[in-house]
């Protein structure tokens, strides 16, 4: 087990170890780092420098800090994780964790954790991922909710867009929240719909709750 410090850069969660500066992020399949293999946790793994054209230089360049590694759902699913943002502290295990909370079952796809929440009465699935600093979702929903303002965001192979957000009332296990999502470009609308999603959620759902995350057994434990 290992804890590290949490710094919460635009939304984003880093950590760093050793010389890595490493983003944590469960939307992405796979680990990018500045060379072929990492050791991490003590632990020693092999990862891509390129992944789909995209070297750690162009993330770093997008997220505006440099760091040396992406970590993705190929290497996360490995341990079981307890993201505690409140607290700016995030703690990897290959062990059970003592946490107390409430436990659901969730789906991945890709290896990327997807959770059930309800808009408007209708049964949503939503990608979990670290990396969005902003949620999105499906423009066909969010028509008909009244803008409250535009954000720019980025997507890596994308690079930066700008979206209309809006306030929804999203349920989460019986619990009403106000979120703040957005609209993706119609390419990365389209890789959602592929994966059976709707939207994505990212910081404003970790912001809310201690999250223990166990993607390889399928299970989120909250509080």
């Amino acid at each position: 087990m290992k804890q590290f410090q949490l710094e919460i850069f635009k939304g984003h969660p880093i950590i760093i170890e050793g010389e890595h500066r490493i983003l944590i992020d469960t939307g992405a399949p796979s680990t990018i780092h500045r060379s072929g293999e990492i050791q991490f946790c003590g632990d020693d793994y092999d990862c891509t420098v390129n992944y789909m054209g995209l070297k750690i230089s162009n993330i770093s360049e997008l997220l505006g800090m440099e760091i040396t590694t992406l970590l993705g759902a190929d290497i996360l699913s490995e341990y079981k994780i307890l993201f505690d943002y409140a607290n700016k502290a995030v703690t990897f295990s290959k062990e059970n964790l003592n946490f107390v909370g409430k436990t659901l079952d969730i789906t991945v796809f890709m290896g990327i954790p997807i959770l059930q929440m309800s808009v408007n009465n209708q049964e949503l699935k939503f990608f979990l991922d670290t990396g969005a600093r902003l949620s999105f979702l499906s423009s066909d929903i969010t028509r008909n909710y009244k803008c409250v303002g535009t954000e720019e965001d980025f997507y890596p192979g994308v690079g930066p867009f700008q979206t209309d957000c809006f306030e929804v009332p999203t349920v989460f296990d019986g619990q009403l929240h106000l979120f703040k999502f957005g609209n993706l470009p119609d390419l990365l609308q389209m890789t959602l719909m592929l994966g059976g999603t709707h939207g994505i959620v990212g910081y404003d759902f970790f912001s809310q709750y201690q999250v223990l995350l166990d993607i390889r057994n399928r299970k989120l434990t909250y509080a």
